[in-house]
């Protein structure tokens, strides 16, 4: 039995340590204003320059978790006729957490009254609606129920739990027995993915990337819904591929290791910024095949020039993310994600604008993060409608040829992935053939 000290005996117990309330505060105030939760939290951490790194950790949790509450939250402080500021969604959410007054903020006497009232509540309550309980924005909703049925319920919920840690092998540099033998002996257990033949998965919170095979570039963060996309793309050693939305470059990355690093792979995405992470990730995983372009807003001399001459390209385009909430919570209250009209229209022009790049009898791959019908059935009939010169894939005929384990999307010829019935995020990806 553990002793407790006399000079506590009789005490109540310390409440647990908690973020520093100021930098919680001007990242969440940064998000109202439409910055993402990563640069509201970059922009706040410069205000605490010598907070240590346990603190860094304990404010990126504090985001995270007030995000993946918020709805639940702002029920709370409705009911106490409290108004929706970040500075009362912090101190109510301080409250249900018992972490006490925070210390680098002003708190005021009504500041203490709700800390208090909040101290004796549950974030849970039998009363809220049920897409407040499941933190489902009203912006969202009927897309959702549209699309999950009577999953609904389940798939918000699966939403809501923090995610594992999915890695990709490098096969590159390494396999899957290797990279799980040098992990545990930095005491980092990971199992392989259920469908994945490169991925493993680590538990929730594993700090991988301070492993030497992450330094080495045996492993790349990527989710196994993410792996499955670029396994259907069915890249291989010698052939055209361009990553038509590259981003920092995850998908590019595991083309790179499906070629072998023979053959030709274009990275291309809009931002300066994210194509020079790329670059990084890139050197560090040993992809040596792989050229990096800037997207421009119409095709430059070198893109018509490439017309026609890939066998495949991938579109991971820009979405609602809604198939992402439970690694990104603060995505659920994005402005610009629910404005579904105008990503349904950004996806047709981008699908389109790839379109031109395929060969005849290559391959276009449509994936997002959605799990949203309108922006994956819908954009693929739109696409099917306006080029007749491409026809749908059986997808289940080429993961036959890719993968030695069960199909994962049942009776879908397409890949439909969810958190509660596959484990990842949820992920969509259709394959399209352009006709010889």
């Amino acid at each position: 039995m553990t002793r407790v000290p006399a000079k506590n005996r009789g005490r109540e117990p310390l409440p647990a340590p908690g973020p520093n309330a100021r930098v919680v505060l001007d990242a969440l105030l940064r998000q109202e204003q439409g910055a993402s939760l990563d640069l509201a939290l970059s922009h706040a951490l410069k205000t605490a320059p010598d907070l240590d790194a346990a603190g860094r950790r304990r404010a990126v949790q504090a985001l995270r978790e007030i995000n993946r509450s918020r709805a639940r939250l702002s029920w709370h402080l409705s009911r106490h006729s409290v108004r929706l500021t970040p500075h009362h969604l912090f101190l109510a959410w301080t409250a249900l957490q018992k972490h006490g007054e925070p210390k680098t903020v002003r708190v005021s006497d009504l500041d203490r009254a709700l800390l208090q009232e909040f101290a004796n509540i549950a974030l849970d309550d039998p009363s809220m609606p049920e897409a407040t309980r499941l933190e489902c924005p009203p912006a969202f909703e009927p897309a959702l129920r549209e699309a999950l049925g009577t999953n609904f319920a389940r798939e918000m919920a699966a939403s809501l739990e923090p995610p594992p840690v999915d890695l990709r092998v490098n096969k590159i540099k390494s396999n899957l027995r290797d990279v799980r033998s040098k992990l545990k002996a930095e005491s980092v257990d990971a199992r392989p993915t259920p469908f994945s033949p490169w991925g493993l998965r680590c538990a929730p919170g594993v700090n991988v990337s301070a492993t030497a095979a992450f330094r080495d570039g045996l492993v790349e963060f990527q989710d196994e819904g993410s792996q499955l996309a670029v396994l259907l793309c069915d890249a291989r050693p010698g052939m055209q591929v361009f990553d038509f939305c590259a981003g920092t470059g995850g998908k590019t990355l595991a083309l790179g290791a499906a070629m072998e690093n023979r053959g030709h792979l274009v990275a291309c995405d809009i931002s300066t910024v994210r194509m020079a992470r790329a670059k990084l990730r890139l050197k560090r995983a040993g992809i040596e095949n792989a050229e990096r372009r800037q997207l421009t807003p119409t095709d430059d001399k070198w893109m018509k020039k490439h017309h026609g001459r890939f066998d495949r390209v991938l579109v991971d385009a820009p979405c609602s993310g809604t198939g992402s909430w439970r690694r990104n919570p603060d995505a659920r209250w994005s402005t610009q994600a629910a404005n579904l009209d105008e990503l349904t229209a950004l996806q047709d022009a981008i699908l389109g604008r790839a379109s031109r790049f395929v060969k005849p009898g290559g391959r276009l791959i449509y994936a997002t993060c959605s799990l949203i019908r309108r922006e994956n059935d819908d954009r693929l009939a739109a696409f099917l409608h306006a080029h007749a010169d491409f026809t749908l894939m059986d997808a289940t005929t080429i993961w036959s040829e890719v993968a030695d384990k069960p199909w994962p999307a049942g009776a879908e010829t397409v890949l439909r992935l969810s958190p509660a019935q596959h484990g990842t995020d949820g992920f969509f990806a259709a394959v399209l053939q352009r006709s010889p």
